[in-house]
């Protein structure tokens, strides 16, 4: 009786050792702070489109900007932006989003080296579509014209 409590205790204790140091590879609770840019979240639900006359959610887009830049992508119904090409690479960020308020479309595509993001902002419209481009250091010069399907 004597040697099975000798042996519980350690079992007890490595036990609840091993049940702790897993606890060490969680994240830390609430907001935890990051030094990467994001776009703000979009405003309602999926691709909100405000009172726009028309539904750009899901609808697949192509284009080259004024610096030469190529992407193909998707506004997402949840209101992300599916990059599935740029300038000739699989390039698709978590924080890239797009949104429509009013009759206004911006898209936010980021974690671009040198220039950190794209800003693209202009009327929101099906089959083409004229945006003005920004880039996260305030530069202009990335306009373009975006063509859907």
């Amino acid at each position: 009786m004597k040697s099975t409590r000798i042996l519980a205790v350690p079992a007890i204790a490595a036990a609840s050792l091993l049940a702790l140091t897993g606890c060490f590879q969680l994240p830390p609770m609430g907001g935890g702070t990051t030094t990467e840019t994001q776009a703000p979240a979009p405003s309602g639900d999926g691709g909100d489109t405000g009172s726009a006359s028309v539904d750009l959610a899901d609808t697949a887009w192509s284009g080259e900007d004024a610096a030469g830049n190529t992407m193909d992508l998707v506004l997402e119904g949840d209101g992300t932006v599916l990059l599935n090409d740029w300038n000739g690479q699989n390039w698709d960020e978590a924080g890239d989003t797009w949104e429509v308020a009013g009759d206004q479309i911006t898209i936010f595509i980021g974690g671009i080296e040198d220039i950190q993001s794209l800003t693209y902002t202009g009327t929101a419209q099906l089959e083409t579509m004229e945006l003005t481009g920004v880039d996260g250091n305030g530069d202009s010069g990335y306009d373009v014209t975006l063509t859907q399907g």
